[in-house]
């Protein structure tokens, strides 16, 4: 058990230190993290930074990611008819949509999709009370994920693809460089945990008695 507990203790460090480089470096080149996930599977916590970012804890501790936008297929979709809620500001911007089905705001504008673009325009388009009308998007807005997870929407500017290419390098390059040094401070901390290296004179010889030959 304990060397089960070990593992996935060994395990974690490594995946979030590994993702943590990813992470620092996309912000630093200006793309958007969606999300910043320790461990796998259904969320049991998240919350939402004033960097905009999702930090979520999930329920199986193996491994974790970064949702970074416009990496791979992190996109949001959404299909023609889905029921969603929209949360508005003051100036009648779409602030959240929200996809899951939970009701998270009394005043939230029930819609039925007809279109949209979170990358672009910005725009969401479709029925309200039988009439088709159409919102502008704010560039800040969150969407609702179908399990709750609240993410921002990832406009072409602080997409993973606009990033410079030093941008992109060093961000793909940064986990991996990140696990590399968490390897030369742990082998340090075991040297000065042992007392230093031994210092062995390879110069000295024992003269063994002559009557031993």
């Amino acid at each position: 058990m304990v060397g089960i507990l070990t593992f996935i203790l060994v395990f974690g460090i490594i995946v979030v230190v590994h993702e943590f480089g990813h992470f620092y470096f996309a912000k630093k080149s200006g793309i958007l993290v969606r999300e910043f996930a320790i461990g796998m599977g259904p969320k049991i916590f998240a919350h939402i930074g004033k960097d905009g970012t999702a930090y979520t804890i999930r329920i199986l501790p193996l491994g974790g990611y970064v949702r970074m936008a416009g990496w791979g297929d992190d996109t949001t979709e959404i299909k023609t008819g889905t029921p969603v809620s929209l949360t508005l500001t003051d100036e009648g911007k779409v602030k959240r949509i929200n996809l899951s089905g939970k009701k998270l705001d009394q005043t939230a504008l029930p819609m039925q999709v007809t279109q949209f673009d979170f990358e672009d325009k910005l725009f969401i388009k479709g029925l309200v009370l039988e009439e088709e009308k159409t919102f502008a998007v704010d560039h800040d807005a969150t969407v609702v994920e179908a399990d709750g997870t609240e993410v921002r929407i990832a406009p072409l500017d602080v997409q993973y693809q606009n990033a410079t290419i030093w941008g992109k390098l060093i961000t793909n390059f940064a986990g991996p460089m990140n696990n590399f040094i968490l390897g030369v401070v742990v082998f340090w901390i075991l040297i000065f945990m042992q007392g230093g290296v031994r210092d062995v004179d390879t110069n000295k010889f024992n003269v063994m008695p002559q009557g031993d030959l």
